[in-house]
């Protein structure tokens, strides 16, 4: 009788990388029971990564059940061995009393080690509790001391942060220019709070100059990720944004889960915590919210609290696109244009068609018309006509979107309707297409 041989001991670093794999679906498939086993056989072997690996996973509730005291065992075992991220998720587990009795000291200790080994985290979360008015470590300068170090790593959470310094005067001499050049930095390494803030510099000209149609434009792209602040603005309300939040409140309720989510995922109102706003913005999806759907999906796809995983981008689209959500069908459509060896042409026109059915802002929708419509004008659909791709763009146009100006008078100047491509050029130039200045200038239009 023939016996097959014992299989090799897998290394660390072996079922390290393999749950990695499997955390995000990286080989086509996709298991957080499975990668959670990976990460546990890989801890039993002392690997201080690993141990906060599996915090990670305790504490968003991913493989296993979501459990705060197990996250703080296992953050606690890896901090014990110097890694700095665990070091950095344990002092925020001191900071808000979760898992472990609340201790602001033991936070500090952390999460000081955490910076002086070069967790950017910990700088940021750092900077924030020497910015909380209502403690005795309260420091405006320590506050800044820590943004700046991470903002000299480029780290956006941090850049939005010491934005904020310069904005208001705190810990620094004012300087609204220099705060608007940060704010836009953060805003274009994704993050949200930056960009509502840019929207309120730009809405007011304060050290940038006013412009309220761009300034709509981010207010709204904020809206759809459900930000409070964003929303509040649109609806003409008042909302407190300097308000720190060392917690999330025990709610059930989809909408607060996914306004804390967001805020712990930023860290400019609380502290980042991904593996908790993931936790949070996913019971929001859970529970039907559709704009937690799309932000997961744009976390995932953008890597923002997380390593990017297109697998799991597309799982959270696909549900929010089945539900309604119009975002979420356009950014599948994105996905299917821009996919590997040429993309996808027809799922992406599916995807936008399927975007324009659902309820969703003019600028949402103008994206959809946009895209649409440029991919039938391009030939890309047989069944399409030239008229039906121009009417999309003119509609788009119509609702501000520069781009489908410019190709709406492009398209019309070629159709010699020159009134028409007056029309739209000029709409175009006056948001700064230099292309359309140049056709304009060229045709004597």
């Amino acid at each position: 009788m023939a016996f097959g041989r014992n299989p090799k001991p897998r290394s660390v670093e072996a079922l390290i990388r393999e749950g990695d794999k499997l955390r995000l679906g990286s080989d086509g498939k996709q298991s957080f029971e499975e990668a959670f086993y990976c990460y546990k056989k890989a801890a039993a072997k002392g690997d201080p990564h690993a141990m906060y690996l599996l915090g990670a996973m305790y504490e968003a509730g991913h493989g296993t059940n979501q459990s705060y005291k197990e996250a703080y065992k296992w953050y606690d075992r890896s901090a014990l061995k110097e890694d700095k991220n665990g070091r950095a998720a344990l002092g925020f587990l001191y900071e808000a009393g979760l898992g472990t009795k609340r201790s602001r000291p033991l936070a500090i200790e952390n999460l000081e080690t955490a910076a002086h080994a070069g967790s950017h985290r910990a700088m940021n979360n750092l900077g924030l509790i020497y910015l909380d008015r209502a403690s005795k470590e309260f420091s405006d300068h320590a506050a800044v001391t820590f943004f700046q170090k991470g903002n000299m790593a480029k780290y956006p959470p941090s850049v939005a942060n010491l934005a904020r310094m310069y904005e208001t005067g705190k810990g620094v001499v004012r300087n609204c220019s220099t705060a608007a050049n940060l704010f836009r930095n953060a805003a274009k390494a994704g993050n949200l709070p930056a960009k509502v803030f840019l929207a309120e510099m730009m809405k007011y000209g304060i050290g940038i100059e006013a412009k309220q149609e761009a300034a709509h434009h981010l207010f709204l792209e904020a809206a759809r990720w459900g930000d409070p602040i964003a929303l509040a603005e649109i609806n003409g309300e008042d909302v407190d944004m300097d308000v720190f939040v060392a917690r999330p409140e025990t709610d059930s309720n989809p909408k607060m889960q996914l306004n804390y989510g967001l805020m712990f995922l930023f860290g400019c109102r609380a502290p980042i915590a991904p593996a908790t706003a993931f936790y949070l913005l996913e019971s929001s999806a859970k529970a039907g919210n559709t704009d937690a759907m799309y932000v997961l999906g744009q976390a995932y796809e953008l890597g923002i609290g997380t390593e990017r995983s297109m697998f799991l981008a597309k799982k959270w689209y696909s549900w929010g696109a089945e539900k309604g959500n119009g975002p979420c069908a356009f950014s599948l459509g994105c996905i299917a244009e821009d996919a590997p060896k040429g993309g996808d042409v027809q799922a992406a026109i599916g995807w936008y068609r399927r975007s324009l059915e659902c309820e969703q802002d003019a600028d949402a929708r103008s994206d959809a018309l946009m895209s649409l419509g440029y991919l039938l004008a391009q030939g890309a659909n047989p069944d399409s006509s030239p008229e039906e791709a121009l009417a999309l763009l003119k509609e788009a146009a119509d609702l501000g979107h520069s781009e489908a100006q410019y190709f709406a008078g492009k398209m019309m100047l070629e159709r010699g309707d020159r009134s028409g491509a007056a029309r739209y050029l000029g709409m175009a130039a006056a948001q700064g297409d230099d292309r359309a200045k140049d056709i304009l200038e060229s045709q004597g239009l």
